[in-house]
């Protein structure tokens, strides 16, 4: 407890000193130097796309001052940033020392008040009766000692709402506050009481015109997220780079202050480990081998196929447990389960009569999953597309003249990108290409629609290995098969795709090898890139692709590397991104699952970790491997291997010291 009241108005300091950011513009006593921003207590924190925490008044004054109404960041002084949300949480925070301070204020004026008016009181009784000292003292000790336990009942009270500052007070329900009946005694408690329940509910529900307009931010990135040269002709004009938990959904998802405190304290050394598994063996038999299989973005469905069925399972956001709620045949069939499945109808977006015997002979290879559809590719070069909202419905078929050889979807289900192998019609010499397939959506029925698709000519003959559509679907990243090339293609315009980084070949003689298996751009920061290989002495990359540094239409990126993961080997399938950006899971041929983790990823020297956390069916070939997929906050891990059994690694579950949580192996730690 607090002796003196200095001691809490010295407490209110330390804290307020955390909102010491830039505030305002000011000008020298003439005039006649440009302004330059002064820093002070901010009491309207925002932060900005580049990362960079100021005042929102000051950001609209820079706004206001700048000709061309393009702003430069006061910190870092990155170019063209824009405001990005308001920082609720330090927002309140200046609200509530505001209130300690007038209330710590009170109360010391109060103290110095009351032996003033306590001595008049004496004296006036003195002169009209005469009273003995001791009841004379006996009463200003009472006095004293109400005196004390209020300002008591103050310090207690205060500790108790700096512990609500620290829990999630926007979460809070205000139907199951406690009752605080007033107690009998002087006006003065009670007005104090009252004051106190008034603020406490104020807290509850906080009285905010533009409360639909805040945002909770995420601590979801240590990097610095630069936004594309509106003046570029690369790009369009109306380029933003989003944070890395808006492509999940339209509205940002709130904090769990417990799961944050839990994965703080667990990541990435322990960690609850779940498994399930959707076909269970039945006497000793041999399990079921899948093909193919997929998570969707936001973790709530994942699917599998083989040559001629899919199922699609939902996730029990509880426990986690897979519940089949679609499936189907590769001739259209589909239903909730294989005993009601309903036959297809022929519509405006499937294949013609001509191509129905050549569909009723083709096995299925390739599926990608995105939150409203299921894609799956395979032989005869057909491309099927089926609305889980319909139950699996087939919505959309296409035959291409030549074979695809992968697939990918973004996650908002608006564009499909996938890679064909094509001859010259001259010289009938084969050619790389790609193609997007956009889906809009009809604005009377909302059905989605398929216009024509837009196709892109590589300037290599050699075939496509992987493509990958980043999480904002603003670029494209894909390599080739022989060279081991990797590319990155920008879709800022749809209709005009370009050609923004390439990498030098790198020739693989081994038979064996698989090229480049994976290449994954990190959400919401195009600067980075993750890409893993089977080649000889390859070991899994973190590349900067310096995409955002190009001025020009001409102009193509060369990359350089920052980090090598050489500790878990170069026979590397898979690579996940974690939506924080500072941890990478990666797959490897044997069924190991890895996470190396560190806190910028810009530099082979800093600091890092790498844990083995899982290992699952092996794979011979990178598209038989499992799939990885974080969830959107980050600190969950689900796996999905070829023989269907789900894994989930919840790293914010629980304590280390509990019973359930279980720790991972460290490999490697620098």
């Amino acid at each position: 407890m607090w002796e003196h009241e200095t001691d809490i108005v010295r407490v209110l300091d330390d804290i307020e000193h955390d909102l010491f950011l830039p505030q305002r513009l000011s000008r020298d006593a003439a005039g006649v130097d440009e302004p330059h921003v002064q820093y002070g207590i901010v009491k309207d924190c925002s932060v900005l796309t580049c990362g960079c925490c100021l005042s929102e008044s000051l950001f609209h004054a820079l706004r206001n001052g700048a000709s061309n109404k393009q702003v430069v960041c006061p910190v870092c002084q990155r170019g063209n940033v824009e405001l990005l949300s308001a920082i609720r949480p330090l927002r309140e925070l200046a609200r509530q020392i505001d209130f300690f301070r007038s209330t710590a204020a009170h109360t010391e004026t109060e103290s110095e008040e009351f032996p003033t008016m306590a001595k008049a009181s004496l004296s006036s009784s003195s002169l009209s009766m005469s009273r003995s000292p001791s009841s004379s003292s006996a009463g200003s000790g009472t006095d004293n000692k109400t005196l004390s336990s209020t300002t008591t009942k103050e310090k207690s009270s205060l500790l108790q709402i700096f512990h609500i500052v620290a829990s999630k007070i926007h979460n809070s329900n205000p139907e199951d506050k406690p009752d605080h009946p007033l107690t009998a005694g002087t006006p003065q408690e009670q007005e104090e009481h009252t004051a106190k329940e008034n603020y406490t509910s104020s807290l509850l529900e906080p009285a905010y015109d533009d409360r639909t307009n805040w945002k909770i931010l995420d601590n979801v990135s240590n990097t610095r997220t630069v936004p594309i040269d509106n003046n570029s002709s690369v790009v369009s004009a109306d380029v933003t780079i989003p944070s890395t938990a808006n492509y999940q959904a339209s509205s940002t998802h709130d904090l769990d202050e417990e799961k944050e405190y839990f994965f703080a304290n667990c990541f990435p050394m322990y960690r609850k480990r779940f498994q399930f598994n959707t076909h269970t063996k039945f006497l000793g038999t041999k399990s079921k081998l899948f093909i193919n299989q997929t998570i969707s973005p936001d973790c709530t469905k994942f699917a599998l196929i083989n040559e001629h069925k899919w199922e699609i399972y939902s996730i029990n956001p509880k426990d986690n447990s897979p519940q089949l709620i679609s499936c189907g045949k590769s001739s259209g069939e589909y239903g909730p389960d294989f005993n009601q499945l309903t036959e297809p109808t022929q519509s405006p977006g499937t294949a013609p009569q001509s191509l129905k015997k050549k569909k009723k002979n083709w096995s299925q290879r390739f599926c990608k999953l995105s939150n409203e559809f299921l894609i799956i590719s395979g032989s005869h070069n057909i491309l099927n597309i089926h609305d889980i909202n319909q139950t699996g419905k087939l919505i959309y078929s296409y035959a291409s003249n030549f074979p695809i050889r992968c697939i990918d979807i973004d996650p908002r289900s608006q564009i499909i990108a996938y890679g064909i192998t094509g001859k010259d019609r001259h010289t009938g010499a084969e050619q790389a290409l790609i193609v997007i397939q956009q889906i809009t959506r009809n604005k009377v029925t909302q059905e989605p629609e398929f216009p024509p698709p837009i196709t892109i000519t590589l300037p290599y003959r050699d075939p496509i290995n992987t493509i990958q559509l980043s999480h904002d679907a603003k670029y494209l990243t894909c390599s080739t098969a022989l060279e081991s090339r990797f590319l990155v293609i920008s879709l800022q315009k749809i209709n005009e795709p370009r050609l923004i980084m390439k990498s030098v070949r790198s020739i693989d003689t081994s038979l064996e090898s698989e090229g480049i298996t994976d290449t994954k751009l990190f959400p919401g920061n195009p600067n980075l890139m993750c890409i893993t290989s089977t080649a000889f002495n390859s070991s899994p990359l973190v590349i900067n692709t310096k995409i955002t540094q190009i001025n020009g239409v001409r102009t193509v990126a060369q990359p350089s590397m920052l980090i090598r993961v050489d500790e878990i080997g170069c026979k590397i399938h898979k690579c996940e991104i974690s939506p924080r950006n500072d941890a990478i899971a990666f797959l490897d041929r044997n069924g190991s699952v890895y996470i190396m983790c560190a806190p910028t990823m810009m530099d082979n020297n800093e600091k890092r970790r790498t844990i083995l956390v899982e290992t699952v069916a092996n794979a011979y070939r990178a598209y038989e491997s499992a799939t990885l997929r974080f969830n959107p906050e980050g600190n969950k891990l689900y796996i999905l291997d070829r023989k269907g059994a789900f894994f989930v690694e919840d790293f914010a579950f629980g304590l280390p010291q509990s019973r359930e949580i279980t720790k991972c192996k460290q490999i490697y730690y620098k």
